[in-house]
């Protein structure tokens, strides 16, 4: 197995396991609902709309966030948000957000090596951490996220949920990053360090990526 499989079946069973502030049922809901925006009769209407706003969301603000940041992430503002966030808490929609992210890198890795989506896994019973880091608060972001000594924003942006930012950032380490070999400028791998930063980049701009 190699470390793009191991990094895919640790994350998977990670995200069947409870989470943060969600129970292993509710994240692979949730990562069943990033898979449906795809093709959602909503989403696709949304996404074709001038404004997001032009239409209704979903029937629950769990749905909406997972259908919009899956669907039309380019477009999210901050007053969407602070609405979420006032409807389901800051934890729970921190981790909505981020099981979305990852069951899209997951999915996406799959389609791009032209793989059906795989089965989600089984969801493990148990109850959620509920464990609010003591180290986050405000650095100019939509939600709390680490306030000390940090990596880059995208290995620190679900900070607030530690359990699922785990996950997230095995895959950011697998695919991009490589962890602490991030530092050197040449890398001695199938893609060179420019390769690697063209590759981000364009997908960056593909994707709308707020960073």
């Amino acid at each position: 197995m190699n470390a793009i499989e191991a990094a895919h079946a640790h994350v998977s069973a990670g995200l069947a396991a409870p989470g943060d502030w969600l129970t292993g049922h509710e994240r692979v809901e949730a990562w069943t609902e990033t898979r449906d925006a795809a093709t959602n009769e909503l989403d696709l209407a949304r996404r074709r709309a001038i404004s997001p706003l032009a239409l209704p969301g979903h029937a629950t603000p769990t749905l909406d966030v997972i259908h919009r940041v899956a669907s039309d992430p380019g477009r999210l503002t901050r007053s969407w948000a602070d609405e979420q966030i006032a409807a389901l808490g800051e934890e729970r929609y921190t981790e909505l957000v981020g099981v979305a992210a990852i069951a899209s890198v997951l999915d996406t890795f799959e389609r791009a090596m032209g793989r059906p989506d795989p089965a989600t896994p089984e969801p493990i019973g148990g109850e959620p951490a509920r464990v609010r880091p003591d180290d986050v608060g405000d650095v100019g972001a939509w939600v709390s996220q680490t306030t000390g000594p940090t990596r880059a924003n995208v290995s620190r942006t679900l900070s607030l949920v530690p359990e699922t930012n785990r996950l997230w950032r095995l895959l950011v380490d697998t695919f991009y990053s490589r962890g602490a070999e991030f530092i050197n400028l040449s890398w001695d791998f199938p893609l060179s360090r420019p390769q690697a930063e063209l590759v981000a980049a364009r997908t960056t701009a593909l994707n709308e990526c707020f960073y």
